[in-house]
């Protein structure tokens, strides 16, 4: 039988398929420990003069988009998923070189699909509850394993920058592995916020994950993951952080 007569007949199974990965109890995550932030290097920084700021949750935001990959991509969705739950703490040196920020996200209160932040991305709305709450399982369950590796941090250095347009050196944790990238960013600093924006893209090889399938490989994630920051952070961020 030809590759288009294997697809014919699987493509009535694939409906089943997709009910069968969201029909799923709901997940719930588990109480985890915090990685800590080298906060007392932050507060010797300001106290040489250096200005030193605390992200702000509420302003932050990082959104995480994925598509569809093989043969039956169009009987899945594209999907952003959101954290608005980013802390961290920024150093703007007096010398550019040691200017730095170490950022850390909690993987297990990640957002998926959203729907105002669908449409901000001009992704299909209105998708079904019970698809998301799949997803959701999905993803933190067999994808990101967030009960073992819960947290996602990033070390950022800076490179170089002219006017507000910055050359940043990140390094990534996510799922017990650490890699490097240049990412280029837009940065603001005003009286007393600082604001840092771009996007970057990333694979799901890259930390050891392997994207989420359905009806044997015939609908998939697709390997690339587009990752888009905007940060925005307040100066006079030498109190403690949360440690939940």
């Amino acid at each position: 039988m030809n590759g288009r007569g294997i697809r014919k007949r699987l493509l009535p199974l694939v409906p089943l398929a997709l009910l069968a990965a969201c029909a799923q109890p709901e997940w719930v995550p588990e109480d985890t420990s915090v990685p800590p932030l080298p906060e007392r290097e932050y507060r010797d920084a300001a106290r040489s003069g250096d200005a030193v700021y605390r992200v702000d949750p509420q302003q932050s935001r990082v959104f995480i988009r994925t598509g569809r990959g093989g043969p039956m991509k169009a009987a899945g969705h594209d999907h952003v998923i959101a954290s608005a739950d980013i802390e961290g703490l920024v150093l703007v040196s007096n010398n550019p070189g040691e200017s730095r920020a170490d950022l850390r996200l909690p993987l297990q209160q990640l957002i998926v699909d959203d729907p105002a932040y669908r449409e901000q991305f001009e992704l299909e709305p209105d998708l079904p509850e019970s698809a998301i709450e799949g997803t959701t399982r999905n993803m933190q369950d067999k994808v990101l394993e967030s009960n073992l590796f819960p947290w996602a941090t990033a070390s950022v250095r800076m490179l170089s920058m002219r006017e507000d347009q910055a050359e940043l050196g990140v390094t990534v944790n996510v799922h017990g592995t650490s890699l490097d990238y240049t990412v280029p960013a837009d940065i603001d600093i005003g009286s007393g916020t600082l604001s840092v924006s771009g996007s970057m893209t990333v694979q799901h090889s890259d930390f050891g994950l392997t994207p989420f399938s359905a009806a044997g490989g015939l609908l998939r994630v697709a390997e690339d993951i587009e990752i888009v920051f905007e940060i925005v952070a307040q100066r006079g961020a030498t109190a403690r952080l949360s440690t939940r």
